[in-house]
């Protein structure tokens, strides 16, 4: 089967999920678009006929792996989703993960109801949030005494290790697994690594990738010594005004135990559209 057909395929199933729930899958299709390939996914298909009924998506990300799946209503409590989940437990020993994560919409009944029978612990939960422009607090220009000063670009090729010392300090990764992540990234074409500058020194970073009119924003971080001073703010805003002259959407997710970031993102006019939970997986089960 020609690759694009069989994408097509996986598209047609999430949105036939999400519309009979109405939830938001994560299937990251940034790395499903590069299956096998560093920074690509691996992922398991189920069929009746030739009619996809299940997905399960293996996502390895700096070290950890990340799991989601679904299955077509009408089909489910058939056994599935659990026969796709022995097969992705396989390629889970085979491979050498840090931490295993299993992710759901929080409003998917289905989803919780599988979660329930394995042996998880809950990790976290993230909000994706969209920009809407009306809850819009403060403009670009009024954010700070700093944001003048405040310069967007793009990251040169010789500075992949200053970004990786921004995730390591921002984000509590490690330079290895930073490292694991951006050589994964490279392989993704619609995607720019933003260096942000505050008096023409790096002070801050963020990763946009945009599909479709729609552009969102991952990896953003300002230097620990630096915040308070309004260049977050600054950064986000002049985001935002450069997608909206080129059309698009502007997205963005944030961890819904870093109220600082949420309060942030509020403030500049993005507003929740669902939340994802994750839970850990024991390696040894």
């Amino acid at each position: 089967m020609i690759k694009a057909d069989l994408l097509k395929q996986i598209e047609e199933l999430q949105q036939r999920c999400e519309q009979y729930e109405g939830i938001s899958l994560k299937l990251n299709w940034d790395m499903l678009r590069h299956p096998g390939e560093a920074g690509g996914a691996e992922w398991l298909l189920a069929y009746e006929g030739e009619l996809l009924t299940g997905f399960i998506g293996l996502y390895g990300i700096g070290g950890d792996m990340e799991v989601c799946g679904m299955v077509r209503p009408g089909y489910r409590r058939r056994g599935i989703f659990s026969g796709l989940w022995k097969q992705a437990e396989t390629i889970i020993r085979q491979d050498k993960v840090k931490t295993l994560l299993l992710n759901t919409p929080a409003a998917s009944a289905s989803g919780n109801a599988y979660l329930k029978n394995l042996p998880l612990t809950f990790s976290h939960s993230e909000f994706q949030m969209k920009w809407d422009g009306a809850g819009s607090k403060v403009k670009a220009s009024e954010a700070s005494s700093a944001s003048g000063n405040v310069l967007l670009r793009p990251a040169r090729p010789e500075e992949t290790p200053l970004l990786i010392a921004f995730d390591c300090d921002g984000f509590q990764m490690t330079e290895e697994d930073a490292a694991e992540m951006y050589a994964q990234q490279e392989q993704e074409a619609s995607q720019e690594h933003i260096i942000i500058e505050l008096s023409g020194q790096p002070a801050g970073k963020m990763r946009l990738w945009s599909e479709d009119n729609e552009t969102w924003i991952y990896g953003f971080t300002v230097d620990k010594k630096l915040r308070g001073l309004g260049i977050g703010r600054s950064a986000l805003q002049q985001t935002i005004e450069r997608e909206q002259r080129n059309y698009n959407g502007v997205n963005l997710e944030v961890a819904l135990d870093n109220p600082n970031a949420l309060k942030l993102y509020e403030s500049c006019g993005f507003v929740v559209q669902s939340q994802q939970d994750y839970y850990t997986h024991p390696l040894n089960s």
